[in-house]
């Protein structure tokens, strides 16, 4: 080394604590975003670009297509989009990308066999001459395969049959369930995914009876004395009443009826009556533009008795098994139309405006204050119900409104206690969710019960205090909420296609980052799939229901993620460095490119700027594709260090690190390291 060079030192850079607008520069560790869109804080540390979404009607789901690949001897033109067909296997295939002498396909039914000749539409195109590529297949170009692949899959996919946005969802017993407006828009219909698309769910039919004596049950097949009417009872709903009484009241569901019934007349099975019927029987509808909120509870104790629970703001609310849909009249005047829902401690709760209603115990059609239904009333609109985690014995109820919390402590009305949780701090409609703490959306942003508890109703309380500008603008804008439990994140979505991810591990808040969709979250739900895989599906303004944290785009359309950290002066504010190169550690599973670029001393015009660098990193992870023979990676690698040009003198610098793709899965930037030599001070 020459005398008087300055030696080269390494900074390195632990990319963490998400986005922060307001804290002061120099008060910041370096790895904090100043800007961020579409990268979120992973629970093991590093900015993480974000997994994409995929539509879903229940056919086989994009991101899980495979490709394969042959090797041909053409003596004719294939076309993408063509279906190849062995000859002499009856294999096929749907063509995805060709050149001279390959064809990739998926939708593979079969196994090929070389040498076989190949068709399309029945005409001759060439020979098979080898299973698998010709040359080895780099990472990218398995990116770009599988994205194709995911494209044709992508375009069997439809919207939910209907008009207007989705106006509910859910995920029950391996299912999703959608709520859409009609064509028309004259009501509202329920459909189920299928391994063929939407399938609409009959709502069916209901009779209304009166002075029963004989207890139906489901299956029974009642038949209208005088009408001749039949029926195959799916569901029995006492209202009121009892069967030894001889005054039991309420209805009767049917999936169809022959014949009409007729007021007045007895009701029998086998020839003996058990009740009269009130009038003829009527079709269940839906009238149109609800918002669907739901719950799931089990009032049996069977496992097959499991339920959804639900509302929607313009209907009565509801019970629904997937198959029968029953009403539920609770008595409420004027209008028996919930707004809220919950299943808590054996009692179904509806809240109307600032009314809150439960069922008696056991017992979600029974609403007659005798049998130990009744009502709590608030002095606000209820805005969210949050069962908290507990026994039956210990557990309480969290019930919020715009400005309030309230805590509901009790097993029944023998002895609920409301207490009054906090004054003047309260949640956004659909943004309760329960983590290992509760979390909310209020005007002050992100809030939990023990900050509520700590620091009451003032700004402090909230754990996004540091993007304040972001709330402030979409505090008034939320349309629902999920958590995604591997991640441990809290997530908030807003009208504007705008939503907020929060990580938090622990108990402590690891960061907060914005994302963009190109398509606004209307409805949202989250589940569990057979195989114990967490998964989650929202609805959008486009009649489309799509699966969250899924594929490597954007339901086709490009990601554009982007982070810019905050300046780093190297605990030396006024002292210039020359900074010479640079390391990014980056983990992931699949080829991913980046652009890489830097500003110098808070962005001073007279500093010479940088235009970035496009860089790229060759992860990918070991794996075998099941498709074809010679496609699969023998040797890949999950983590590398990309090495990045940095040149320029200043006090500080600001990392930036973009990407755009619709190919490149999740890629995590776990931190850089910058060399640079230390300079004389500022004067």
């Amino acid at each position: 080394m020459a005398q008087g060079m300055a030696p080269v030192k390494y900074d390195l850079i632990r990319m963490a604590g998400g986005l922060d607008l307001v804290t002061p520069t120099l008060s910041l560790a370096p790895g904090t975003a100043r800007d961020a869109l579409n990268f979120e804080a992973s629970i093991t540390g590093g900015y993480t670009r974000i997994a994409g979404y995929e539509r879903f009607d229940g056919r086989p789901n994009p991101s899980d297509a495979l490709y394969g690949i042959l090797t041909v001897n053409l003596s004719a033109t294939v076309n993408v989009g063509d279906t190849i067909v062995g000859v002499t296997s009856a294999a096929t295939g749907y063509v995805i990308s060709t050149s001279t002498n390959q064809l990739v396909y998926t939708k593979g039914t079969g196994s090929f066999t070389v040498g076989e000749t190949l068709t399309v539409g029945g005409v001759s195109k060439g020979t098979l001459t080898a299973l698998g590529a010709a040359t080895t297949t780099t990472s990218k170009q398995a990116a770009e395969y599988l994205n194709l692949a995911a494209d044709a899959y992508r375009a069997d996919i439809t919207v939910v049959p209907g008009s207007g946005q989705i106006r509910g969802v859910i995920y029950f017993n391996g299912t999703v369930y959608a709520w859409r407006n009609n064509a028309g828009g004259t009501a509202m219909a329920i459909y189920r995914s299928t391994t063929s698309g939407w399938t609409l769910v009959p709502l069916g039919v209901e009779l209304a009876f009166d002075t029963g004596s004989i207890q139906f049950a489901e299956g029974n097949i009642v038949v209208g004395q005088t009408s001749g009417a039949t029926g195959t009872i799916t569901r029995v709903v006492q209202a009121s009443g009892s069967w030894t009484s001889n005054d039991a009241a309420g209805y009767l569901v049917f999936a169809s009826v022959t014949g009409t019934f007729q007021a007045g007349e007895n009701i029998r099975i086998s020839g003996t009556t058990y009740a009269h019927a009130v009038g003829a029987q009527t079709a269940i509808t839906l009238a149109p533009n609800g918002r669907v909120e739901t719950a799931v509870g089990n009032f049996g104790g069977n496992s097959n008795q499991t339920r959804i629970y639900g509302c929607d703001g313009v209907n009565k609310g509801f019970e629904f098994d997937g198959t029968v849909y029953v009403p539920i009249r609770t008595g409420m005047t004027p209008s028996d139309v919930p707004t809220k829902v919950a299943f808590h401690k054996q009692h179904l709760f509806f809240a109307y405006g600032h009314s809150i209603q439960f069922s008696a115990l056991g017992l979600p059609y029974q609403w007659n204050p005798v049998l130990g239904a009744g009502e709590i009333a608030l002095t606000e609109d209820i805005t969210n119900f949050l069962v908290q985690p507990g026994d039956q014995s210990t557990g309480a109820m969290a019930i919020y409104t715009d400005s309030d919390t309230y805590i509901l402590y009790g097993t029944s009305s023998a002895n609920w206690n409301l207490v009054s949780y906090n004054v003047g701090t309260g949640a956004k409609s659909w943004t309760a969710q329960n983590m290992s703490q509760s979390y909310v959306f209020d005007d002050r942003g992100i809030i939990n019960l023990q900050t509520t508890l700590n620091y009451g109703n003032f700004d402090s309380a909230a754990l996004t205090l540091n993007i304040r500008p972001f709330i402030q603008q979409r505090r008034n804008l939320a349309t629902g909420s999920s958590l995604n439990r591997e991640k441990a994140q809290y997530r908030v979505f807003f009208s504007d296609s705008y939503a907020l991810y929060m990580t938090v591990s622990n108990n402590q808040m690891m960061g907060a980052m914005p994302v963009q969709f190109p398509n606004a979250v209307t409805v949202i739900c989250e589940g569990e799939s057979p195989d114990g895989a967490e998964t989650s599906f929202f609805g959008s303004t486009n009649g489309y229901v799509y699966r969250l944290d899924a594929g490597t785009s954007f339901d086709g359309t490009e990601i554009s993620a982007s982070v810019t950290l905050v300046f780093n002066a190297i605990k030396s504010p006024r002292v210039l460095k020359r900074y010479r190169k640079g390391s990014m550690e980056i983990t992931g599973t699949s080829y991913a490119e980046f652009t890489f670029s830097y500003d110098l001393g808070y962005s001073s015009t007279e500093i010479g700027q940088d235009i970035g660098g496009q860089y790229s990193s060759n992860l990918i992870s070991s794996y075998w594709d099941s498709a074809s023979w010679d496609t699969f990676v023998w040797d890949g690698r999950t983590l590398a260090p990309s090495e990045v040009e940095v040149c320029g003198t200043a006090e500080n610098i600001a990392v930036r690190i973009a990407s755009i793709s619709d190919i490149y899965a999740q890629f995590t930037i776990n931190s850089t390291i910058l060399h640079y030599s230390m300079r004389r001070g500022l004067r």
